[in-house]
């Protein structure tokens, strides 16, 4: 049991309470109330180097793939990803392990008194996605890191994470999410997360949008920070100046890449499954390399290991066989579509049963057209967030989808009451040869072994 400087008892599952309690303030943008937070606590984030990644997909993966290389390279790592897909502490790692219930017990006991007192002030209430990142300070710093690998949450300007100056920022692609708080166009999205740029210190962008290559570039120059693009490029022989070029290499995971700038080049193969995982992986690499540079000791035998040795849930993540059940959180039409593209090329199945959730904004039709050509049957259900769409929602977006392209359209449509209904019904549809998908959601998978 662990007491705030107020004497409230807490323990794992009251901190855990207590964070969720502050979801009512949802997310603010804007960092004034947080920077008066960190300053009351002693800024923790001030206390170590830092690298900073945003994205509108694969953002998780490259930062679980830069804190491995950087562990691998003898560093002691802090790393900050959100969402979680099983437990909150995922959220806040210290050398490749979750947060100790403990010491997560411990950070917020601290936090509770500081947050409170500065909810009597002009700042108002802290938020829930500002805890969870002060909390992370917190450990880094207790922990003593070498250096911490941060993910933003959301686009980048005027989210919590973007207190630091880093060592280097990664943008690894820009696509259309979150249009209602970044902006409608690639164009608006990008400056947003082009907000990570930080004066005279390198930037890796993998974004390959012209409106959205422009507005980095732009942002980049103004503040006097060297830009490195990373481009997929075929054949080999294509070269880019100030930048890095991936080739893809064949692997039975559909990931392994070759990595080149000028005369060097590295050949990767990620432990992380599926075509796109070699764009994240050509990114980590190209920043290790960056750093290289500015004096950390990264060899390339660093970098091949932490590309090998990275793990991430809810990517990809093959949870059972006969049938074959795999979860990803793809939630919005880019990540539905190259899922959809992955799925055929990794796996082989009689049939694919689909079981969908997802959260608003997100429109559930641009992911449907991508996910539902690939279903003999799909299940929908809600999700346990005040944001899900309904089943009956997804189902009718299904429906109207399947009545403009009858030629290839799941035979069964089901809805479930919850997740657990949801993957029941999946298991009962599967004969051992099928392969069961559940995606659309992070919190959906998440909800898998709960």
């Amino acid at each position: 049991m662990r007491y705030n400087s107020w004497g409230t008892a807490m323990d794992f599952q009251s901190a855990v309470r207590y964070i969720e309690s502050l979801s009512i303030q949802g997310w603010r943008l804007g960092n004034a109330r947080f920077e008066a937070l960190l300053e009351q606590i002693g800024s923790p984030h001030l206390q170590y180097p830092c690298i900073h990644i945003t994205g509108t997909n694969g953002k998780g993966s490259t930062t679980a793939m830069m804190s491995a290389i950087l562990r691998a390279a003898g560093y002691r790592v802090g790393t900050y990803t959100s969402p979680h897909v099983f437990d909150i502490r995922e959220r806040v790692v210290l050398d490749g392990e979750p947060i100790s219930r403990e010491a997560f017990t411990e950070g917020v006991a601290y936090l509770r008194p500081h947050i409170e007192r500065l909810a009597d002030t002009e700042h108002g209430l802290t938020t829930e996605f500002e805890i969870k990142t002060a909390l992370a300070f917190w450990a880094f710093a207790q922990a003593q890191v070498d250096i911490a690998v941060l993910e933003v949450g959301v686009g980048g300007r005027m989210d919590a994470t973007n207190v630091i100056t880093p060592e280097a920022s990664i943008i690894v692609s820009i696509g259309l999410d979150h249009q209602d708080r970044l902006g409608p166009t690639h164009r608006d999205i990008a400056y947003e997360k082009a907000g990570i740029i930080k004066s005279g210190r390198p930037v890796v962008s993998g974004a390959a949008h012209p409106d959205a290559i422009e507005m980095i570039a732009r942002v980049a120059e103004a503040r006097g920070a060297p830009l490195y693009r990373v481009i997929r490029a075929e054949p080999a022989g294509e070269s880019l100046a100030d930048g890095f070029v991936y080739t893809p290499l064949p692997s039975p995971t559909d990931s392994a890449v070759r990595v080149r700038r000028g005369d060097w080049e590295l050949a990767l193969q990620p432990a992380l499954i599926g075509d796109y995982q070699r764009h994240n992986a050509a990114c980590a690499a190209a920043t290790a390399t960056l750093l290289r540079e500015r004096g950390y000791a990264i060899p390339d035998a660093a970098i091949e290991q932490g590309i090998r040795e990275a793990r991430l849930p809810g990517r990809l993540q093959v949870v059972a066989e006969s049938p074959r059940v795999v979860l990803d959180g793809a939630h919005n039409p880019d990540a539905a579509a190259v899922l959809a593209r992955a799925v055929p090329r990794l796996f082989k199945y009689q049939r694919l049963i689909l079981v969908l959730g997802m959260l608003t904004p997100h429109e559930p039709a641009d992911t449907l057209r991508h996910l539902l050509p690939l279903a003999d049957s799909a299940v929908f259900t809600p999700i346990d967030n005040p944001r899900t769409h309904t089943a009956e929602t997804l189902l009718q977006s299904a429906q109207e989808w399947i009545a403009s392209k009858p030629t290839r359209a799941p035979r069964t449509l089901l809805i479930a009451a919850n997740p657990q209904d949801a993957f029941q019904r999946a298991l009962s549809l599967a004969e051992p040869d099928d392969l069961v998908l559940i995606t659309g959601s992070f919190y959906l998978v998440g909800a898998w072994n709960t």
